[in-house]
Parts: C-alpha cells; structure tokens; sequence
C-alpha cells in the first residue's frame, strides 16, 4: 500500500488549506449530462470483507484484522482486533448515527470517534447522487475528478478503468479526509488507505477476503 499513490497523498496532504484539493491545480471541464454514475464499492452487492490493517494515529501504532459487514441497506458493522483477538473497535454506522460497542481505552476520546466516523462515512456511503458537480480533469493523470459542492466531495474516477480511486472530503478542517483505492483485479479494491492530515491519521486496509 505505501506505493506511488501513497506519495500522490503525500503531495496533497502538503496541498492542504480550506479544502483537501487544490482546483487551481485542475482543469476545469464542461458539464456534462452524461457525467458516468459512481458509487461506493461497498455498495449494492456488497456482502462483508476482510483486512489487514494498520492504523497510525498520534504515535500510536496499531495492526491487526478487520471485518466490515454490511448488516442492512442503510448500515455497516465494523469490528478491529489484533491477532491474538485483543479488540480495538466494534461499532456500527449508519449515514446519520453511530452505536459504539467497544472502544480501546486510549483511542476513546470523543473528537477522535467524530472524526473516524466522518472518515468511514466517506468511504461507504458516498456516490455520484451527491447532486450535480463540477468536472475537473488531472492534467497529469488525466483522471476525471468531479466536486459536489453540497457534500463537499471530490471524487476521482480512473483515466482507464473509470473506477473510483480516489475520494476527498470534509465536514470541516479537522475532519478533511483523502480515501485512496487501489485495484489488483475486480471491482472491488484489494487496497484502501485513508489519510487525516490534521490529526496525522493513516489508516491502511488491505484485502484477505470478501
């Protein structure tokens, strides 16, 4: 996972002010209505999945597994432990609210629950239904990256494959979050980091099984 697209965060994480993107490194392209239609890959058939995980958070180093379960169309389930099953999270999000049933002791502070939640909302819930954007392309890359302004979203679709690779998003300073999605083969990504400059937060996520 720390590969080429992880240095492309690391650029961005530099690029950081008001907003997670910098559009004036962008070229702005005419709306179009046939704009392709984009969702979360955790959406529609998605069933549950299994990673590998590291989280890095305020010199706190963390690894182990993870489980994220779709348990109904509006909410996920998601579980860390390490491997000898010493439990991290387990907790369970909707769009709109969130249940903890288990916190490790030292990551249980209230600001940091916000801002994972905000993070993993981002992640799961997002798609092209956000309302209409605006279209930008990468000059360098060439991928197409649109904005919804209301969700304050940027959502990065691949030049090649027209997968989602990327998603940048907000709520506010502390809570801006770049999601990268990195694809071996499928449609469902073998690899997701997520990255929180401001509270220098990488979480790293790599497929076991679906």
């Amino acid at each position: 996972m720390k590969s080429l697209r992880f240095l492309s965060f690391i650029l961005l994480l530099f690029a950081v002010s008001c907003s997670p993107v910098k559009t004036s490194r962008l070229t702005e392209v005419k709306y179009d209505e046939r704009n392709p239609e984009w969702e979360s890959p955790f959406s529609k058939d998605f069933d549950k999945a299994m990673f590998k995980v590291t989280l890095d958070v305020k010199g706190k180093h963390l690894s182990g597994i993870a489980l994220i379960k779709k348990t109904s169309d509006t909410s996920f389930h998601f579980s860390f432990a390490n491997e000898i099953g010493m439990t991290y999270f387990d907790f369970e999000l909707w769009k709109d609210n969130y249940r903890s049933d288990y916190v490790f002791s030292p990551l249980n502070k209230r600001a940091f629950l916000k801002i994972l939640q905000h993070d993993f909302r981002l992640l799961l819930f997002t798609g092209s239904f956000n309302g209409k954007p605006t279209h930008y392309r990468d000059p360098l890359t060439l991928d197409d990256i649109y904005f919804y302004s209301g969700a304050h979203l940027f959502a990065y679709l691949g030049k090649e494959n027209r997968k989602l690779t990327r998603l940048a998003g907000w709520s506010n300073l502390v809570d801006a979050a770049l999601i990268g999605l990195e694809y071996n083969q499928g449609d469902f990504p073998s690899g997701i980091s997520i990255i929180n400059p401001r509270i220098g937060m990488l979480l790293e996520l790599n497929l076991l099984g679906r």
